[in-house]
Parts: structure tokens; C-alpha cells; sequence
């Protein structure tokens, strides 16, 4: 009885002076709304990261082009002037035993066209195992196969957003769609993809905008979309120009990308090492490439969220001072124009253990209703974040309970020296007071 009375006279004090508890919770909402949004964008950055992880493949490596300037493009173009190549993925897969499935990717330039319509597509060149390493659902039909890379078959496997651009609601498995000068049939579509924004670390593939034909097709019939920097001097000029128009062997393409898979999810980094070994042999020592391992990314991306965390942790903790500060003000003063009470209520039985518990549960109401407005402004403020920044948002349980705690401590810490300063003075004394 005596805690639900100490509770109702500390909602009175608040209720009779509202304009002065509302700006004296104004910190503590503040400082808990910071925690909410926080805790929310860490825990919807986390789990967008483990998703693509999961959909890349914790067991994934990827080797990249990488562009070179200065005199290192000039020594490349010596050394090894075609960059990553066709015949660097048949290193990888002849010289480490422990790659399920090496997958040669290379972009190239064709401007796809259906009846005279341009469409905006990207267009790639793989192999059939490109489709379980990347994890492509299928809509309809199939996808490549080893049959259509042997024999350098014409066809393709469209995207979701190039199959309504190109044939609306056509079912377009069977039909020709031109690429460059040459026409392709269409003999699969794959389901469409939920793409991430481009915040995330991840080179998750978007295959809904893509076009994948044989990579044999691609190397014969198409010039290969290459980022590599050449320099502009007349022998530069003329080794791009020779490109052109003489198709070096198949194994010493280029190709935009190589994706090893793993066996071992375990082994992907001694795995990595392997690889960079033997490129760096068959490329002289030259860094044209760089090497990707996803399951990496995510530890370099949690690393950085939890510094995010840390620095918003400050800011939400600087807020929580400033309200705690200005709680333990306000409650100073209301013990100063309250001395009479106090002394009244000394005189007629309540104890200083009496007086503590009623200051401190006042502070305590101050802060727990603080922290319950600054619960919804937080849940709020992280859906708007959600809806007009894009950013994912996840508000849990844990959260909630985390910033009511912090909340209720703010209370117990800065309203603890107030009610004790109350608890201190002597009746007598608190009576004479006007």
C-alpha cells in the first residue's frame, strides 16, 4: 500500500506540473528513441547480411578483375595483358582438389533487341553450374546446360525483368530474341530475385536485368566488357585494336569473374590462399585480380556495425545523461519547495526510509514514463527509416525490454541523491520553511 501510494503521489506531482515533467523527460525519451533506432538498424543491417550470405554461399570465392593504372598497367600489358582468364578458371579447377565447382563468368557488349524494341539488359556469358552456385530459382523452361556450351548453341536465360520487358505476358520459352547480330533462343526464365540496396557489402548478383548465354557463344560472337585500364600510347592502341578482330585461344580470354565453390565451408580461407597462389604464378606476380570471400565480408561488415553501434551508443548515452542530469535538478528544486511536507510527514510517523522510497519512486515515474514515449518514438522513428530510407529495420523484444532497463537505471541513479538529500532534513527545520 505504502508503494502504490508513493507511486500515486508522484503521477500527482507529475499531472500538477505538466509543462515541467514533460520537459524534464524530454532527455530520457530522446536518449531511449536513439537506443530503439539503433538496436533496430544494427539488427535489420545483420540480418541483410546473413540472408545474402546465405544466398551467395558461405563456401564461395570470387575472383575478380581488377583495373590497373600507371606503371602497372603498363607492366601488365607485358606480363599479362589479358587479366583473369578462361584458362585461369581451368588452373583453379585442374590444380586445387578442393573446388566443387569453378564457374568462368564474363560480361559482354550486345544490344538485345525484340521486334525492333530495345530492351535494357546485361548480358553474360557462363556455364551451367553457374545456376546452383549463385542458387537461381527457375519461373519456367531450364537453364543452361553442358550440351549448349559444347556446341556453342544459341540460346538464353532471361531475367524476370527482361522477360516483361521484351515479351509483356507472353510466355517467352521457345521465342527468339536477338542479341547483337545474332538470334537466341529463349529456353529459360528465371523466378525474380529480391535485390538488397546498394548498402550492403555484398556483390549479390541481380539476375532479374540478365541475360545468360554459353560462355563459348559469349568468347566467340561477342567483345567481352572489360574495365581495364590501357595505356594511351600508340603500341596500347594498336594491342586494343589487334583485340578486336583476333580471338586469342579460348583459354587465354579474358572473363569478368571466376566463383569457386568450396567443398569444405570450412577450408574457404586456406581455400583462398590456394587460389591466389596459382594466379599469382600464371600472372606473374601482376594484381589484376582481387579475391572475394564472402563469408569475410560479413565479419569486415559486423565489425563495422558494431562501431556504428558504439558511436549511436554515445549519442543515445550523452541524451540519457542530459535527462538524468535534468531529473536530478528538477527533483532538488521539488525537495526544496516540498520541505514542508517532508517535515509534516516526519512529524507524524513516516521515516527517512519512508521519505527515500517516495522521492525515488517519483524519479522513477519520471523516467518510466519517459522511457515508455521514448519506446513508441523510437518504434516510430524506425519505421520511417524503413519506408523512406529503404533501410531494413527489425524492432525486437529484447530492445524494448534493453531501453525500458536503461530507462528505469537513469531513474535509480539520478533520483537516488535527491531522495536521500530529502530523507536528511531534520522536521523541525522543515517546518519552519515558508
Amino acid at each position: 500500500m505504502k508503494l502504490w501510494a508513493a507511486i500515486i503521489t508522484g503521477l500527482s506531482e507529475l499531472v500538477a506540473h505538466k509543462l515541467r515533467s514533460f520537459l524534464t523527460m524530454l532527455g530520457v525519451i530522446f536518449g531511449i528513441a536513439s537506443v530503439i533506432s539503433m538496436v533496430s538498424i544494427g539488427a535489420g543491417a545483420r540480418q541483410e547480411a546473413l540472408e545474402q550470405i546465405k544466398l551467395m554461399g558461405i563456401n564461395v570465392i570470387q575472383v575478380n578483375r581488377r583495373s590497373l593504372t600507371g606503371d602497372l598497367a603498363i607492366e601488365a600489358q607485358r606480363s599479362s595483358p589479358q587479366g583473369v582468364t578462361y584458362g585461369d578458371a581451368e588452373a583453379i579447377k585442374t590444380l586445387y582438389g578442393g573446388a566443387e565447382r569453378v564457374v568462368p563468368v564474363c560480361r559482354v557488349f550486345g544490344e538485345v533487341r525484340q521486334d525492333g524494341r530495345a530492351v535494357s539488359a546485361k548480358v553474360f556469358g557462363t556455364m551451367p553450374d553457374y545456376r546452383p552456385v549463385n542458387r537461381i530459382e527457375l519461373a519456367t523452361g531450364r537453364f543452361l546446360d553442358g550440351g549448349d556450351v559444347e556446341r556453342r548453341a544459341s540460346v538464353c536465360v532471361i531475367g524476370s525483368d527482361v522477360k516483361r520487358a521484351a515479351f509483356l505476358t507472353e510466355d517467352p520459352v521457345g521465342q527468339r530474341l536477338r542479341i547483337g547480330s545474332e538470334d537466341f533462343e529463349v529456353v529459360g526464365v528465371m523466378g525474380e530475385r529480391a535485390v538488397q540496396s546498394g548498402r550492403s557489402t555484398f556483390a549479390l548478383p541481380d539476375t532479374n536485368d540478365a541475360i545468360f548465354i554459353p560462355i563459348t557463344v559469349a568468347m566467340d560472337s561477342f567483345q567481352i566488357y572489360v574495365e581495364q585500364a590501357i595505356p594511351v600510347d600508340f603500341p596500347g592502341f594498336l594491342r586494343l585494336f589487334t583485340k578486336l578482330f583476333d580471338k586469342p585461344p579460348l583459354e587465354e580470354r579474358p572473363v569478368t569473374r571466376i566463383i569457386v565453390q568450396v567443398t569444405d565451408e570450412n577450408e574457404t580461407w586456406e581455400a583462398a590462399r590456394v587460389v591466389e597462389r596459382i594466379l599469382e604464378r600464371r600472372h606473374q606476380s601482376i594484381p589484376d585480380f582481387e579475391i572475394v570471400i564472402p563469408a569475410e565480408l560479413l565479419r569486415q561488415s559486423q565489425q563495422t556495425q558494431r562501431i556504428f553501434n558504439i558511436v549511436m551508443g554515445a549519442i543515445a548515452s550523452i541524451s540519457l545523461l542530459v535527462g538524468g542530469i535534468g531529473i536530478m535538478n528538477i527533483m532538488l528544486a521539488t525537495v526544496t519547495q516540498r520541505k514542508r511536507e517532508i517535515g509534516i510527514r516526519r512529524c507524524i510517523g513516516a521515516s527517512q526510509a519512508d521519505i527515500t522510497r517516495q522521492f525515488l519512486l517519483e524519479a522513477l515515474v519520471i523516467t518510466s514514463i519517459g522511457g515508455l514515449l521514448g519506446i513508441v518514438l523510437g518504434v516510430e522513428m524506425a519505421r520511417l527509416i524503413s519506408d523512406y530510407a529503404g533501410w531494413r529495420t527489425i524492432v525486437s523484444g529484447q530492445a524494448i525490454a534493453l531501453s525500458l532497463l536503461v530507462a528505469i537505471v537513469t531513474g535509480l541513479i539520478f533520483g537516488l541523491y535527491p531522495a536521500m538529500r530529502a530523507a536528511s532534513i531534520q522536521p523541525m527545520e522543515a517546518l519552519r520553511a515558508e
